[in-house]
């Protein structure tokens, strides 16, 4: 075999053990794993229900006259799995057409003389009142949202409606947890006015024969989100009320910091 044949066939065989090693890179072990998760939310439910079952819950009432007045009792039940942390109530008035009077003359001639949240036994208490004392409420203001003056402080948000469930507030329950409730009471009076206009007659004559559809619209509010830390376990958040001696909403640490209203185990 000559030179030339024994260095070609070299080069060869050098190519084919490259080719072998690049081709063995390829091959390696192999294992997988799956972290399974399950996320779950909550349910907030707001139910609105009778004291009784003779007893109605909304104000439906006709023939009115000046002097007269009606009360209504309801209850407000967390048939949810979340702590509610507030109950705004707002009220609203959409349809009024009449040609003598206008909508807000109307309504001022409803007067709110009860207003009881979560009240006792005592009707005579003015500890569950949420009405100012010595203030005058109309439906005209409710629908207008002028609470300054007329409900006391904390039982109100500007914006947001009459808080039915206030946190801290004269030691009422804060919030609702899940089925937890607490009744409201309010009495309606239609006012009685003495004034005469120049003929002798009533001003109040004006507004014989009139009706307008009054709504009470609730919404339920959730507490602050939690933090669950990477040492918790894993179970059901405790969406408890986040309340501690009437502050704002925080979570308790058991001072390992780690939350205790997080977690059920």
């Amino acid at each position: 075999m000559t030179i030339k044949k024994k260095l070609g066939l070299g080069v060869a065989s050098a190519a084919l053990g490259l080719s072998l090693i690049g081709g063995g890179t390829f091959a390696a072990f192999n294992d997988t794993a799956t972290i399974n998760n399950h996320f779950a939310s909550g349910t907030l439910d707001l139910n609105v229900a009778k004291m009784k079952d003779s007893m109605p819950i909304n104000f439906d009432i006709s023939n009115m006259k000046p002097r007269d007045s009606v009360e209504r009792e309801f209850k407000l039940k967390n048939t949810g799995s979340l702590a509610i942390k507030e109950v705004f109530l707002n009220a609203t008035a959409p349809v009024f057409k009449d040609k003598e009077v206008t909508k807000e003359e109307f309504l001022s001639q409803f007067e709110v003389n009860v207003f009881l949240v979560d009240q006792s036994t005592n009707r005579d208490s003015n500890k569950d009142s949420i009405l100012e004392k010595g203030a005058t409420l109309t439906l005209n203001d409710l629908v207008n949202k002028n609470f300054k003056g007329k409900i006391k402080k904390g039982f109100y948000e500007e914006g947001k409606g009459i808080n039915l469930a206030p946190v801290g507030v004269d030691n009422h329950k804060p919030g609702l947890v899940s089925n937890a409730s607490n009744s409201v009471v309010i009495e309606v009076k239609f006012i009685d006015n003495e004034e005469k206009d120049g003929n002798g007659r009533y001003v109040q004559n004006k507004f014989m024969n009139k009706q307008i559809d009054f709504f009470f619209d609730l919404e339920a509010t959730q507490w602050d989100g939690v933090k669950i830390d990477r040492e918790n376990n894993n179970g059901k958040i405790n969406n408890g009320n986040q309340v501690e001696s009437g502050q704002v909403p925080n979570p308790k640490t058991d001072g390992k910091g780690k939350h205790d209203n997080q977690v059920d185990q």
